[in-house]
């Protein structure tokens, strides 16, 4: 929905507060203790929108090294950035220097240093190119609003060209006006920690918490801290026994001088996969595994934009998610990218070659927290906004959905990846691919048959892969129907549609509808909480949820009736925006009490009872000895017995107290004694979980003269 909720996330403002003055190559001094001095390397600086780095002689303002900046681009272009995301060490309300050397008659048009604050707003500070001194250094200033908000986003340099353009400048020495030496590391930090041979999501020596996760099956992990000075110690307290969740460790470092820092990970070892619990269709209602389930859910589109490998605050979504569960919202909307410009690996040309690390360790805490606290995640992977014009990236993602090849990357490196990480925590229910594509098509003007091969490939590769849902959260019903009551433009995401942009692969299917609704499309298409989902203009074979609204209740009616009505409308779930007050439309002072009145009046609906589903066996013996080689997963045995043997007698435990056992047909010992005859003799033993989720183990015993 194009809509109020993000203005304040999302506008860009340029500030043009930049002095410029030239300076001698000559300035050049023995040493530069800039914050960002490009003597070791990019510093983490990253090349985009046709645009390379690396550290270069060739050009240095102070030391011996610079950061080079090559480009090679056509015509003219706003798209070369050199950019540091997550930059450390910045303060808002300073101004810093940025030194600059261009070369003489080149298609450039200026440059300009910016930043980004937590909230990606834009300030920068543009200089023409008929005002620098070419071939020489320049000296541009950028200073950092007072309000800018913390944690900043990015800091870099973008390259403004006037026409094609191969060719290089050099960057030099950032640093607070007035001089600001780089903070040399304490004597008692650390260079690196790793947890099981891999670097901790975000390691700097200056952070002193991280989390980390390690598989259920884990028992202990091995944690490994490399002082950055060989004279330090390091003590590791933890990770030899992990219980199932969280753990604490602790890395003391001691200097020389007897200086102390301890950094501190918490190690999560995840819940259980599988379970019972699963979301699956029958015709158009959910289920639990074999109960029913009626999504009294609720929107928490994000914390900070962009949280996952951005801003992740741990603390919070541990906190909401149980003040979800305990407000009796079962289930939560959750972007999994804001915009694409944190998390997923996309280059200019819309390649996507994967995910950051960071992405994904929070990402796994955001699932783990979810399967902890009881609350079902619709993931939504993208959103209009990727495509946007209203932050640097956005050609890139545009690319991405032009390019047949850029979707098949996206969907290979990305959405498989994703959905094959989490398919096993029960509490991903479902897969939104992209929040309200209808403004692709009407803002961005790009065409419904690049989305439709987008989505039917995402199917695909989801379904292909796992048993979660799908889905596409649609702003409008006239792009979900052909027969709503006004406008309608036919179902862009239908099976016909879909299928036939996979060249008819069945799986490009849609599991369930997910329209969005407010009061303004009341007046085109009816108010859905008050119609049937058919009588809204969807298709009457699968599910429908309502997958957005305003909390603030429909025009007439309070959240609690929408609810109530939607119900009894055959809809089967409805997730109100906002539980967490991204905007005015909602927060959980609002939808908190309408959905604990719906989940008062239906609890079993909202939260059914998990009933195991463990048909294993947790031995299986023959005359009283355990058959050699028995395993809970392996079903089939072989077991041989002296010829003379006339009956053996097989005992059967069940892994689950709940579930029952059946040896040949009965469960009583006496019945469990098998009469052997000559050649080889079956023995079944079926166990049946409480959810009647059912197992069959097959012995064959076989009398042997041997």
């Amino acid at each position: 929905m194009y809509r109020i909720r993000r203005l304040a996330a999302l506008l860009l403002i340029m500030s043009m507060i930049a002095a410029m003055i030239a300076v001698p190559a000559g300035a050049e001094a023995a040493s530069d203790q800039a914050l960002f001095n490009f003597e070791n390397g990019t510093q983490n600086f990253t090349g985009a929108g046709g645009a390379s780095l690396s550290s270069s002689s060739e050009q240095s303002y102070a030391g011996a090294q610079s950061l080079k900046m090559s480009v090679n681009v056509t015509g003219a272009s706003t798209s070369p950035f050199a950019k540091l995301g997550n930059p450390a060490g910045l303060t808002a309300g300073s101004t810093y220097e940025f030194h600059i050397w261009v070369p003489s008659n080149a298609n450039i048009a200026g440059v300009q240093p910016y930043m980004m604050d937590k909230n990606w707003s834009w300030t920068g500070s543009l200089v023409s190119y008929s005002s620098l001194a070419k071939d020489s250094w320049n000296t541009l200033a950028l200073t950092i609003p007072a309000s800018a908000a913390n944690p900043f986003n990015e800091l870099g340099v973008q390259l403004q060209t006037s026409g094609d353009f191969n060719g290089s400048i050099y960057i030099d020495s950032i640093a607070l006006v007035g001089g600001a030496p780089v903070e040399t590391p304490s004597p008692a930090s650390l260079s690196d920690l790793r947890v099981n041979g891999v670097t901790v999501a975000g390691f700097s020596d200056k952070k002193l918490s991280y989390i980390a996760h390690v598989p259920n099956g884990a028992t202990a992990a091995a944690i490994t801290a490399t002082t950055s000075d060989p004279e330090a110690t390091a003590a590791v307290s933890g990770g030899g026994s992990l219980a199932v969740g969280e753990n604490e460790v602790s890395v003391l470092v001691t200097a020389k001088d007897q200086t102390t820092q301890t950094y501190t990970i918490k190690l999560i070892r995840d819940l259980p996969g599988g379970g019972s619990n699963r979301i699956f269709v029958q015709g158009t209602n959910f289920y639990a595994g074999h109960e029913p389930i009626w999504f009294n859910g609720a929107n928490t589109p994000w914390d900070n934009w962009n949280d996952f490998g951005g801003d992740f605050d741990y603390s919070f979504w541990d906190t909401h998610f149980g003040q979800l569960h305990d407000n009796g919202v079962n289930a939560t909307r959750v972007w999994i990218t804001s915009n694409g410009e944190v998390g997923i690996d996309i280059d200019e040309s819309g390649h996507v070659s994967g995910a950051t690390a960071a992405h994904w360790n929070d990402l796994d805490s955001l699932f783990y927290l979810a399967q902890k606290h009881g609350v079902y995640i619709m993931a939504t992977l993208m959103s209009f906004d990727h495509m946007k014009d209203a932050h640097p990236n956005y050609t890139s993602w545009r690319n991405m959905l032009m390019n047949d090849d850029n979707i098949d990357s996206y969907v290979n490196n990305y959405v498989i990846p994703f959905t094959n990480r989490y398919k096993a925590n029960p509490y991903l229910w479902s897969i939104d691919f992209m929040n309200e594509p209808d403004w692709v098509y009407e803002e961005s003007k790009l065409p419904w048959e690049q989305l439709q091969k987008l989505f039917a490939k995402m199917s695909v590769a989801v379904h292909e892969n796992s048993k979660v849902l799908t889905t596409v959260g649609m702003a409008m019903v006239k792009y979900n129907s052909g027969t709503c009551t006004e406008g309608c433009q036919g179902n862009k995401v239908g099976d016909a549609e879909l299928m036939g942009a996979a060249g008819g692969n069945p799986l490009a299917k849609l599991d369930f509808w997910a329209p969005h609704y407010y009061d303004w499309m009341g007046q085109y298409w009816g108010v859905p909480m008050y119609m049937t989902p058919e009588q809204f203009g969807l298709s009457a074979d699968r599910p429908s949820v309502i997958g957005e609204t305003a909390a603030l209740g429909t025009a007439g009616h309070t959240l609690e009736q929408d609810y109530f009505s939607a119900y009894a409308n055959g809809w089967q779930g409805m997730m109100p925006w906002t539980s967490n007050d991204v905007d005015w439309l909602g927060d959980l002072a609002k939808v908190g009490p309408a959905a604990s009145s719906f989940y008062s009046q239906h609890p079993d609906l909202v939260f059914p009872p998990i009933r195991s589903n463990n048909a294993d066996l947790s031995d299986l013996q023959i005359d009283g000895a355990t058959i050699p080689g028995f395993a809970a997963n392996t079903l089939n045995y072989s077991v041989q017995v002296p010829f003379k043997t006339k009956e053996v007698t097989v005992t059967a435990t069940a892994a689950d107290a709940k579930s029952t056992v059946t040896v040949d047909g009965g469960t009583k010992l006496k019945k469990n004694v098998k009469k052997l005859k000559e050649g080889a003799n079956t023995v079944t033993v079926r166990v049946k979980a409480e959810d009647g989720t059912e197992q069959t183990y097959s012995i064959i015993v076989i009398p042997t003269r041997d």
